[in-house]
């Protein structure tokens, strides 16, 4: 927000161009008000400063004056082109988004594999470590009842 001494200092300087018969910078602070933009009351107040300088300096009042910008309309070929880049952008976008999709549903089906291929594998594993485990049982029984296997085979169960 603005602070007191620079809206005094505004103030003086506002009175001071009314006093001189100018309205434009009493505008252009009326303006700021009103919109909250501050762009035109410090380009205003700018030129009122370089003004009094140059007025206390004995040279002549300089006029500034900004036209407003004109603004360009398109031919029909500029806005051929607008339109066509635009539908190509759109038409880009929505490949990509076509592929984005289509990657993600791919990696989401190649996960469900793998995940289907790791639970086969783990079924699998404990499967074959309980078979392991009931060889292993059966050897071991079998080394208590055979005493020729025990001096061949060393075991540890």
């Amino acid at each position: 927000m603005l602070d007191n001494s620079y809206i005094c200092d505004l103030e003086d300087n506002i009175l001071m161009k009314m006093a001189n018969g100018s309205t434009n910078l009493v505008d252009a602070t009326l303006l700021a008000l009103e919109t909250g933009d501050m762009a035109p009351l410090i380009k205003e107040e700018l030129k009122c400063t370089i003004q009094s300088r140059r007025l206390a300096k004995g040279q002549h009042e300089m006029k500034v004056e900004f036209p407003e910008e004109t603004k360009h309309e398109l031919t029909e070929e500029e806005q051929d082109k607008i339109v066509k880049r635009r539908e190509q952008n759109r038409l880009a976008a929505q490949r990509f988004r076509d592929r984005k999709k289509t990657n993600s549903t791919s990696l989401c089906k190649k996960i469900q594999e793998l995940e289907a291929d790791n639970t086969q594998k783990s079924y699998e594993i404990r499967n074959l470590r309980a078979e392991k485990a009931k060889l292993q049982t059966m050897l071991y029984e079998h080394l208590l009842v055979c005493p020729s296997a025990k001096q061949s085979i060393k075991f540890e169960p």
